[in-house]
């Protein structure tokens, strides 16, 4: 699920899937609030989850989106 979520991050940040999990999205990936938006929707289509809107702004970092997606789909591995 991890290099999952990277090449979706990735994509949508225009970078490569290799940057540290604890980087932020705002200032080291350089992630605006419509480039969050399309994360939200790209990782809900390909996840089959539902992002609650109030968990999502409390997202910093690419870990703290990963946990987030875990703990909401925890039979996930990857």
């Amino acid at each position: 699920m991890e290099q999952t979520l990277r090449q979706i991050v990735a994509k949508i940040a225009e970078t490569t899937p290799d940057f540290p999990k604890d980087v932020s999205l705002r200032d080291g990936l350089d992630v605006d609030s419509v480039r969050a938006v399309e994360i939200v929707f790209e990782v809900e289509h390909k996840f089959g989850i539902k992002l609650p809107e109030g968990r999502y702004a409390e997202v910093r970092s690419f870990n703290d989106l990963l946990e987030l997606i875990t703990s909401l789909k925890p039979s996930a591995a990857g």
